[in-house]
């Protein structure tokens, strides 16, 4: 799905994308996750379609870079769903780029466990 959005991108929007992408600390995941969107209080459910210690891309969802908002996702390797605040950093057409706040070391304990499962 991620692959085929870059895809359809214009070559100068590959560039933009893959540049960004040589910024990121962490490794991005391709995944496909329900997610809990709350923003201003309503929740909504999206899918996460990418996943890094440090932040996501939610598809379907469109906001203003800067919103804070708030996530709840699960994974395999994690007890309890992961909840997290989040501040909109991107967005386009496709969906919103995340930096999460600080994680719980709990939280980033069974990020890494998944991402080796991946």
């Amino acid at each position: 799905m991620l692959c085929e959005w870059i895809s359809s991108l214009p070559v100068v929007g590959r560039i933009q994308w893959a540049v960004a992408d040589n910024r990121r600390s962490s490794t991005r995941h391709t995944v496909s996750i329900p997610t809990k969107v709350t923003i201003d209080g309503a929740a909504r459910e999206h899918t996460m379609v990418n996943l890094s210690l440090g932040g996501a891309l939610i598809a379907g969802v469109k906001l203003a870079m800067g919103k804070r908002i708030h996530v709840v996702f699960s994974i395999p390797t994690a007890e309890e769903p992961i909840d997290i605040g989040a501040t909109v950093r991107w967005a386009d057409d496709h969906g919103i780029g995340l930096q999460f706040d600080s994680m719980r070391a709990r939280d980033t304990w069974a990020l890494n466990e998944y991402f080796k499962q991946l």
